[in-house]
């Protein structure tokens, strides 16, 4: 009766992205490396000393400098929102997510979580926090654009030589640059009417706002550049202007690339940029002390500024406060700050070939290499909470322990020994998924082992995995290297790859069994307490989650990470709360998502309180029974097509669940041809499918024609016999077009003469969104599905058909993490509703 959770599905775009990135750091590794190959790494220390406290002083105070500025983005923003803020809470916003941001590649949507993280503790609204990202986004293109607009302008004949392009296709590039400046300048001039375009709603802000836009943001990149122009060798040092342009034009490309840090990418569109002026030592050395101020320094002050935010407001795992009540671990031991440890212990042994403290382990450069490696996927699953990962990591940590008290490295002995110790302290924060047991998936653990085990031997036969040799990264593009060394080292990489994939990804979860005892228990409560909704229980792909003392259920289904329950709770109401909470802590031991469909605002603060946001679906419809009557003007349509339907010779009748089951043969034949006629395949998510067994469940209205089945729905009738609801509806392609309207006037007629309060006429997808300046993004992306995807699914005819019936309308929910996990949310949820990505396109 159950399905078992489907494994995620990796898009094509997923696997190219990963590439191009690798691709575009290859290509940057190999030019920096045919640079700078002349110069030694062992003296790079002593290099970075000679600077002198002056000149790193300068780089420091432009540093400070520039993420001041950057601060003030966050200032205009909150100004444009109208939502104040004290300088101490946006200021700490602003600095966090730049910092990480600049670091972490991905800076638009790294910065934007941060800011959300930390906005949403000052109880800035959603809307808000999306505005002023977006505004920020416009200020720090402001700046770019005037920086490099005025460098090509003034300067084209060098910044033609560095772009490969002639001074007059250089000047006029400068002149278009700042023309959209200026345009955008001009915009908010010309009044102060909202920009309008396909339902999106964009404020204009205040001619002054916007020239301070330009302004700090123009100061704030020319400070950053300032920080790397001071620490350069005097002798063949760029003009300011010249190397600003430069330096703008290699931080957009670094930025785009989503290379973490902009990495090397940087490095060498700079180099490309200003030419060969700059000599290639004195360039080295202050790209290394640039790194140093401008992104390491900052993003450990922003991760202690973070920690400390994190331990003062308690933004702990929902799934972790569960379990582990009032006590907490010090808050320095959050799965995140330990993953980022790990992480540049692992950076540090890639780049530099040798143990982070240590030269003289008597260790291969490419040995290490590959553990460094191997550190980034498992600092990933660190970060994620996974068990797996973090037996893995203190296997790693364990590992370099040894081998470094056996070479008598005490000191590298005591860092690795003392992070194993903290992930040890640490243990229960990794609750997600299993420790490394042997699992279904048993090629990839055994391809990873041979891979790097073969590789390990090869380069140790060919004298390339020797102590002291070069870094993994150089030894890989060094012209010295023969063809096989190259291959091993890449199957080595690629066993790392494919090892570490294994250890993060999460594990598709057996799911159980729905046997008869279940099904039995599930029938009672929704006998006693259930809504027509419920009855949804029955269609043979659910699973259920039920509440500790068994009187209530959620029933649910997996696709991706996504574990979508269907409606609100049922059962008795005091146990709500507990299986709300069960459930999410059960979905997050397993690294998912919760999400609630089709749920009504009865439970929306149950659902806020597990950290879940509430994205309005849409409304349903509900007729009142009591004052339902066809006569009048407003149900002159209803009437007519009542008698036109009974001119027509259509009679209806209604047939119990226990006489249902001689109907199937003619049932199964209406609902094929209408399925056919449709081109599509059953529902079964949200809507019942036809199914012998689940259509003798439910009573039916069967309309005939001269004795033939043309039409039929079955009908749901709630625990307490107050509402009524049609599920399945089928006719005949053939069949007269006013039969689904008059089965429907007739079902409702039917209610009302058996005693019944309501009808529910069911919901009305992306109907009654909002639209204005505040509208949730949410909103504004299905009010364009509704406006312009009309051939996908009749969404305006489906509510007109319903209004015509003059219901009640209530607001349906989806209750799901908010931020960027909602799109892919509802993308799951529409697979699963649709019957796969095939059914979302056909509707």
């Amino acid at each position: 009766m159950s399905s078992a959770p489907s494994r995620p599905r990796v898009p094509v775009k997923q696997l190219l992205t990963p590439l191009l990135v690798v691709g575009m750091l290859v290509a940057a590794a190999v030019l920096l490396f045919r640079t700078f190959r002349h110069l030694s790494l062992a003296d790079l220390g002593a290099d970075l000393v000679a600077l002198g406290p002056g000149v790193v002083l300068a780089a420091l105070a432009a540093t400070v400098a520039s993420y001041v500025a950057m601060t003030g983005y966050d200032a205009l923003a909150l100004r444009y929102v109208e939502h104040p803020l004290p300088y101490r809470r946006f200021g700490l916003a602003s600095f966090v997510a730049t910092a990480f941001g600049n670091n972490l590649g991905a800076s638009a949507v790294v910065g934007a979580a941060l800011r959300a993280r930390v906005y949403s503790t000052w109880q800035v609204p959603g809307f808000a926090i999306t505005r002023i990202i977006g505004f920020n986004l416009v200020t720090l293109t402001l700046g770019a654009a005037v920086l490099a607009g005025a460098g090509l302008v003034l300067t084209p004949e060098r910044a033609g030589d560095a772009l490969r392009l002639s001074p007059g296709a250089t000047l006029g590039l400068g002149v278009v640059v700042l023309a959209a400046v200026a345009a955008y300048l001009g915009w908010t001039l010309v009044g102060r009417r909202p920009l309008g375009f396909r339902g999106w709603r964009i404020d204009r802000p205040s001619p002054r706002l916007a020239l301070a836009q330009v302004a700090l943001s123009t100061v704030e990149w020319m400070t950053m550049a300032a920080v790397l122009h001071v620490l350069l060798p005097e002798p063949g040092r760029l003009p300011f202007l010249a190397f600003a342009t430069a330096f703008t034009i290699a931080t957009v490309v670094g930025l785009v690339s989503n290379v973490p840090g902009g990495l090397g990418v940087f490095e060498t569109a700079l180099v490309v940029l200003i030419g060969s002026g700059t000599p290639s030592a004195g360039l080295a050395v202050a790209l290394v002390a640039y790194r140093l101020c401008y992104y390491v320094l900052p993003l450990l002050l922003a991760t202690v500024l973070l920690v400390g935010h994190e331990a003062r407001h308690g933004l702990g795992s929902r799934s972790e406060s569960i379990r582990r009540g009032p006590a907490r671990l010090p808050s320095v031991l959050t799965p995140s700050v330990l993953g980022l440890g790990v992480a540049g212990v692992g950076a540090v042994m890639l780049v530099a070939g040798h143990l982070p403290g240590t030269r003289g382990l008597d260790l291969s450069s490419i040995t290490i290499g590959l553990a460094g490696l191997a550190a980034l996927p498992l600092a990933h699953g660190l970060h994620r909470r996974l068990k797996g990962a973090w037996a893995a990591t203190l296997g790693l940590l364990g590992l370099v322990t040894i081998v470094a008290a056996g070479h008598g490295d005490v000191a590298i002995a005591l860092v690795t020994a003392g992070s194993a110790g903290l992930l040890l302290l640490a243990r229960p924060a990794f609750y997600r998924g299993v420790l490394l047991t042997w699992p279904r998936d048993r090629v990839s653990p055994v391809v990873a082992v041979v891979l790097v085990g073969v590789s390990l031997w090869w380069l140790e036969l060919s004298g390339l995995c020797a102590p002291g040799d070069r870094p993994l990264w150089a030894a890989s593009i060094a012209a010295q290297t023969s063809g096989p060394d190259r291959l091993a080292i890449l199957a080595g990489i690629v066993g790392i790859v494919v090892g570490g994939r294994w250890i993060v990804s999460p594990r598709a979860r057996t799911a159980p069994t729905t046997d008869g005892e279940q099904l039995a228990r599930v029938d009672d409560i929704v006998a006693r307490s259930g809504r027509c909704l419920s009855h949804l229980a029955f269609t043979g792909d659910k699973q259920f989650h039920f509440s500790p003392t068994g009187g209530a259920f959620l029933m649910y289904q997996v696709e991706g990470r996504s574990w979508v329950v269907m409606g609100d709770p049922v059962g008795e109401p005091d146990d709500f709360r507990d299986l709300v909470w069960s459930f999410v802590d059960e979905v997050d031991r397993h690294g998912g998502r919760p999400v609630f469909y089709n749920v009504m605002a009865d439970h929306a603060e149950l659902y806020r309180s597990c950290g879940l946001s509430l994205a309005k679906l849409g409304e349903e419809a509900v007729v009142h029974l009591e004052p339902f009557s066809l006569a009048g003007k407003a149900r002159m349509g209803l009437r007519n097509c009542r008698n036109k339907s009974q001119k027509l010779g259509l009679t209806v009748d209604f047939v119990p669940a226990s006489d249902v089951d001689p109907l199937l043969p003619e049932l199964r034949e209406v609902s094929a041809a209408w399925l056919e006629h449709r081109n599509g395949k059953e529902k079964r998510f949200s809507l019942g499918a036809f199914d012998d067994e689940y259509v003798r469940r439910f009573p039916l209205i069967v309309v005939r024609q001269e004795g033939r089945v043309i039409a039929f729905a079955t009908l749901w009738i709630d625990a307490d016999d107050r509402e009524v609801q049609v599920d399945i509806m089928r006719r005949l392609p053939d069949g007269p077009r006013t039969v689904m309207t008059y089965l429907f006037v007739e079902c409702i007629l039917w209610a009302k003469e058996n005693g019944f309060s309501a009808f529910n006429l069911g919901m009305a997808p992306l109907s009654g969104l909002r639209t204005d300046a505040t509208a949730p993004f949410w909103d504004r992306i299905g009010n364009l599905l509704w406006k312009h995807g009309e051939q996908f699914y009749n969404f305006k005819g489906l509510r007109t058909f319903k209004q015509g019936f003059d219901p009640e309308w209530r607001t349906c929910y989806v209750a799901a993490p908010g931020g960027p996990a909602l799109p892919t949310a509802m993308m799951n949820v529409a697979t699963l509703v649709g019957g796969g990505i095939r059914g979302v396109v056909r509707g």
